[in-house]
């Protein structure tokens, strides 16, 4: 199961994700169907079973690009390329002999929040909502 959330912090606030292999390659599916389509997409429901407690839209854009806090809500504004070349740093993490990994992303954006992937780093319940 893919889990994702904002990690607040006064000096260095991350978005996190985290899954195993597969988790990761449904996560570049999104990004690479998001850069076919031009179109904004929620990942939670471009990944079934996902697990957040944030909103998270990949969103097309020309200028303003990165992960971006939008009143609680978070958007991932990105171009084609950038998806796609974000989808291709994700594919280095998911080959078998791979246990673990992570790759910090960041598009180069005053005032962007870094996007950290991680696979294997973290315990199955970190990021879930204890009941």
């Amino acid at each position: 199961m893919l889990r994702f959330d904002h990690m607040p912090s006064d000096f260095h606030p991350i978005f996190l994700f985290l899954g195993d292999a597969a988790d990761l390659a449904a996560l570049a599916s999104v990004l690479r169907s998001f850069a076919e389509r031009g179109r904004k997409v929620s990942v939670a429901e471009g990944i079934p079973g996902s697990r957040s407690r944030s909103n998270l839209t990949l969103v097309p854009a020309d200028d303003e690009f990165g992960m971006r806090d939008v009143g609680g809500s978070f958007e991932w504004r990105l171009n084609a390329w950038q998806a796609e070349r974000i989808a291709e740093r994700i594919d280095l993490l998911t080959p078998k002999e791979h246990k673990s990994g992570s790759d910090l992303i960041e598009v180069g954006s005053d005032g962007e929040i870094p996007v950290k992937i991680s696979r294997g780093e973290f315990t199955d319940d970190f990021l879930v909502t204890k009941l």
